[in-house]
């Protein structure tokens, strides 16, 4: 199965997502949306009301052909990876799920997406949270043990650069993630937020989305992250994240 046929499948279901529910509950009084990173355009086409036009952006010219041929409703334009072919405060709403991930500059990908909101607008940020100290993306060579510890040292020391780690993608695309480049931790991307002066409106690590497990260490992990006791709350699988610009 190819990498956007697996999208498109994943794109159709919302089910009970904190983040996409709230995206698509924000979807409904927006009267200008925007999809960064929209692939082949089903996410952007389930979210938004069926009376409502979005636009979406990618840095695939593959991608953008297949949404414009599936979605002809919305507009699509071609993203060069750096800067929004918009000009400032252009979008009521803009949200960004699953991408983070595997951008070159995390810093530059946030800022432009701040960039394009209108004041009062919102911004959305659905990604996995594999740089929490309990997790790994699926291209990490960084010991668990080691990464543990001084990742729940670093929770205590504030940090208000988007410094995430990076990992090199996979030659062949065989599972999700497998493409990814950097590894997004949510307590650092709140901080980052509150120092660009951004307000928070919502946010989780959606601890509710954890796979059932029976590993001790996990468990208390889960247990501690669903009591919101620091910084076990910022441990979950996914970050959500919705800020409004001031």
């Amino acid at each position: 199965m190819s990498y956007y046929s697996i999208a498109k499948k994943a794109s159709r279901t919302i089910g009970n997502h904190q983040g996409l529910r709230y995206i698509k509950l924000q979807a409904k009084t927006a009267k200008s949306i925007l999809d960064v990173g929209c692939g082949e355009g089903t996410r952007l086409n389930t979210l938004l009301p069926k009376t409502t036009p979005g636009v979406g952006v990618d840095i695939s010219q593959s991608a953008i052909k297949q949404a414009k041929s599936q979605y002809p409703r919305h507009v699509y334009k071609k993203y060069n990876g750096k800067k929004l072919p918009f000009r400032g405060n252009s979008f009521d709403l803009v949200y960004s799920a699953f991408v983070l991930e595997h951008v070159q500059d995390p810093e530059k990908f946030v800022q432009e997406m701040v960039r394009v909101v209108k004041p009062n607008g919102q911004l959305v940020i659905i990604c996995p949270n594999y740089g929490a100290p309990n997790r790994r993306s699926p291209n990490s060579i960084e010991n668990p043990i080691k990464k543990l510890i001084f990742g729940f040292i670093k929770d205590f020391i504030p940090n208000h650069k988007l410094t995430f780690t990076k990992v090199r993608p996979k030659k062949t695309y065989q599972q999700i993630d497998d493409d990814t480049t950097i590894e997004p931790y949510i307590l650092t991307l709140i901080q980052f937020l509150k120092k660009n002066n951004l307000k928070i409106k919502k946010y989780s690590s959606l601890w509710e989305l954890e796979a059932k497990t029976f590993n001790p260490r996990k468990l208390s992990f889960l247990v501690l992250g669903k009591l919101k006791i620091f910084p076990f709350k910022y441990w979950g699988p996914q970050i959500f994240i919705a800020v409004s610009k001031q």
